[in-house]
């Protein structure tokens, strides 16, 4: 037990080493990083197309700015529309073929992406739109439809079950409380593209992981070191010399007998959204939607 706490002090000099560390990045997290600096200035600066006429005017101002504060911290683009019209002779004419009802929004919105240039670091480049269609008449189900429709680095980084995930969340109150659904939009989307760097507020979890990490480490060394001492008594320490003797033994195997049983596999696979497509536009686009 003295050689265990003898041996304390070097975790403890390592956790304050490793606390001290923590400390500066959150210190250098809040006073050093400004944002990013757009590289785009083909758009204008609306980021809220009420097209539906679904929020109030204090609701859309508060969105705008509630956006244009996000889009700095992350780096991308962050586009609302609303509407409440049918889409669907315009999503069927611009691919020139019947297509799902659930991809009019699809459609919508790469095109509306592309034809305003939309891109935080460049035109068509870093962000994404949500659209949000109310109008139910295109819908055999009389649904309304909404889809996230990704460009530039939001392709790779914001995942098929992450927007499924923001959809879900945005179709569990919308339909009580638009307002509430696009902010809690915007959040999903700061919160997967923070996800993996060093954020206003705090040190990103890859970090605290590594530091978790390296504790296990070096408790494990410290400990294993502690034990590792040479061992003066074993199993035979105490044996009269010559009083262990052992029985030779032979076990023979006469016959063996295998059974074959073909199992019998599903063939039928999984399905989903995500990678990427090409708008009529041509330029790539990932996304997900749903319905409401």
């Amino acid at each position: 037990m003295k050689k265990y706490f003898k041996n304390m002090w070097v975790f403890f000099v390592i956790l304050a080493v490793l606390g001290l560390i923590y400390v500066f990045l959150l210190l250098a997290g809040k006073t050093r990083f400004e944002g990013y600096t757009r590289g785009n200035n083909a758009c204008d600066g609306q980021r809220v197309f009420d097209k539906g006429d679904l929020l109030t005017a204090d609701e859309e101002a508060s969105l705008q700015a509630y956006i244009e504060k996000a889009e700095v911290q992350i780096g991308c683009d962050i586009i609302v529309v609303t509407l409440n019209e049918s889409i669907k002779d315009y999503a069927i004419a611009d691919q020139g073929y019947e297509i799902n009802e659930s991809r009019y929004v699809m459609v919508y919105g790469d095109n509306f992406y592309d034809e305003n240039a939309f891109g935080f670091d460049i035109p068509h480049g870093d962000g994404c739109v949500l659209v949000d269609n109310w109008y139910r008449g295109d819908s055999i189900y009389n649904y309304a439809y909404n889809w996230i429709s990704t460009s530039g680095r939001m392709i790779g980084e914001m995942n098929s079950n992450e927007i499924q995930e923001t959809i879900d969340d945005i179709n569990e109150v919308v339909n009580d409380n638009p307002y509430k659904a696009y902010i809690r939009f915007v959040d999903d989307v700061v919160d997967v593209m923070s996800a993996s760097q060093l954020s206003y507020y705090k040190p990103g979890y890859g970090l605290l992981a590594i530091i978790g990490a390296i504790f296990t480490v070096v408790l494990f060394f410290i400990f294993f070191q502690a034990d590792s001492g040479t061992k003066t008594v074993n199993n035979e320490t105490y044996l009269e010399e010559g009083s262990l003797v052992f029985t030779h033994n032979r076990s023979i195997l006469e016959n063996t007998f295998v059974t074959k049983r073909h199992i019998e596999r599903s063939s039928s696979g999984g399905g989903g959204g995500g990678g990427s497509h090409f708008s009529s536009g041509g330029f790539s686009h990932g996304g997900g939607g749903g319905h409401h």
